[in-house]
């Protein structure tokens, strides 16, 4: 599970090193208090479904396994700010290496990361909320059991 916290680190500083760029007052990383409309537009950083996609072969407990994480990232906004603009510049940061200023899949030793979709614009059912979603595979080897 070392290799997972060291991807979504990773993944962490790459939004918070850019936050003032893609244009939010704050960016949270979950388990997280509720927001108030002062926090907005604002992101949250959501870990997902965590699945073996491929378990040793060599030793009985399966271990070391390949897994998949989906890493969810939120943005919500008001309704008046352009959020498809904001989306862009937060994926943008994502894939956006900080050392290289280049796209690197490759997080660190044994962690990759994907797109896997995007989902929104939507609303939560309140008036002028929206959110777009960008949900990210990391893929990483766990050695531990």
């Amino acid at each position: 599970m070392i290799n997972r916290e060291v991807g979504l680190n990773e993944l962490y500083e790459r939004v918070r090193d850019k936050r003032t760029t893609i244009g939010v007052t704050s960016f949270k990383r979950t388990p997280t208090n509720p927001i108030t409309e002062s926090d907005m537009p604002c992101i949250f950083m959501l870990e997902g479904i965590d699945n073996i996609i491929n378990p040793s072969k060599r030793n009985a407990t399966g271990y070391p396994a390949r897994r998949l994480l989906e890493v969810i990232f939120e943005l919500v906004t008001d309704e008046k700010t352009d959020i498809k603009t904001m989306y862009l510049e937060m994926r943008k940061a994502l894939f956006t290496d900080i050392t290289s200023g280049q796209f690197n899949p490759r997080i660190a030793d044994n962690v990759f990361m994907g797109e896997n979709r995007t989902e929104g614009p939507l609303g939560y059912g309140l008036p002028d909320i929206l959110s777009m979603r960008l949900i990210l595979d990391l893929v990483y080897t766990d050695d531990s059991l």
